[in-house]
């Protein structure tokens, strides 16, 4: 009977240190992963900032003010020719 229980027992602290050795394992997949991205961006030459280009309006383009009008105005017509 000895060799039974002691089976089961060994057997038991078997399987929870495996059960929990896996756990831990998963956390420092996790944490070695995370650490790996940390020092992979702290290590990459900082990106340069891009000066944008002139951003001034061309005479082929309508003004943002232009557009609000002739959409209002098109607004007001489109509800009037619904009513009727």
């Amino acid at each position: 009977m000895f060799y039974i229980w002691h089976t089961l027992l060994v057997t038991a602290f078997i399987g929870i240190a495996y059960y929990l050795g896996y756990q831990f394992s998963l956390k420092k997949k996790i944490k070695v992963a995370s650490q790996k991205k940390l020092w992979k961006v702290l290590k990459s030459t900082p990106k340069q900032e891009v000066e944008f280009a002139d951003t001034s309006v061309s005479p082929n383009e309508t003004s943002q003010e232009d557009w609000l009008k002739g959409y209002n105005k098109w607004k007001v017509n489109a509800s009037r020719q619904t009513k009727n």
